[in-house]
């Protein structure tokens, strides 16, 4: 993994080039520490990215998958598991900057992220249950759904729909599109402007309120307001 921090935003890169990015044992691990270490750090905004313009990540690396036996397997798959609930519920605001492949494991990293910038010719696509007999159970069975809702996230699951960065922006999975080569500059860009005027202690606490208001009954939601309005009363004068 390659981080650096310049002014509050730090830039990730998965380095695996050769292997279209993709995550093995240890690049987990690396990826789960890093996002640790940055949560103590005097970071707003981070940057995930893949080495090179290929891939952004290509999921899950089937080569060393087919080394690995049952338990270490089903180790690996929760470590990935974990890794996706740690980027998703990080205190940072998280941006996945898209080039080239993000497939299976490396779509649902994508989804983990608050904002997606991606390569019109991005290629997007989850192929575990047309293509693999399994299921995309890094997230994209549950956090796809009501991302782009629930249409769209069973043409990418279970029809094993192919998206380019374009059709994924039009579908809502992308929030934006840039054109080729220009993901990672262009997400640069975004986060330095993020945080430049953010506190970031509301913004982790709205993050956090809006994920465990997702699917939550009106009692709940109505509760979630009035404890961040007790925690942070707005004065209505900016800080």
């Amino acid at each position: 993994m390659l981080c650096t921090v310049v002014d509050a935003v730090a830039k990730v890169t998965i380095n695996r080039e050769r292997r279209r990015n993709a995550l093995d044992h240890t690049a987990v691990v690396m990826l789960s520490q890093l996002f640790e270490r940055l949560e103590a750090a005097d970071v707003a905004a981070i940057v995930l990215t893949g080495q090179g313009t290929a891939a952004f990540c290509a999921g899950d690396d089937i080569k060393a998958y087919k080394e690995r036996d049952t338990v270490t397997s089903r180790a690996h798959f929760r470590r990935g598991l974990g890794l996706m609930d740690q980027i998703a519920d990080h205190s940072c605001l998280v941006i996945a900057a898209v080039e080239g492949y993000c497939v299976g494991g490396g779509l649902e990293l994508a989804a983990t992220c608050d904002y997606r910038i991606a390569a019109r010719d991005a290629i997007f696509s989850l192929p575990e249950v047309r293509k693999m007999g399994g299921s995309p159970t890094w997230g994209g069975l549950t956090r796809l759904p009501p991302l782009i809702g629930l249409g769209p996230a069973k043409r990418l699951v279970l029809l094993g729909e192919v998206w380019t960065g374009q059709e994924a922006f039009d579908q809502g999975l992308v929030d934006r599109v840039t054109d080729p080569g220009k993901a990672a500059e262009e997400a640069m860009q975004f986060a330095a402007e993020f945080a430049t005027d953010i506190e970031s202690s509301v913004f982790a606490r709205a993050k956090r309120i809006m994920h465990q208001a997702v699917g939550a009954p009106a009692s709940t939601m109505h509760a979630l307001n009035l404890t961040c309005e007790e925690v942070d009363p707005f004065d209505g004068q900016p800080d």
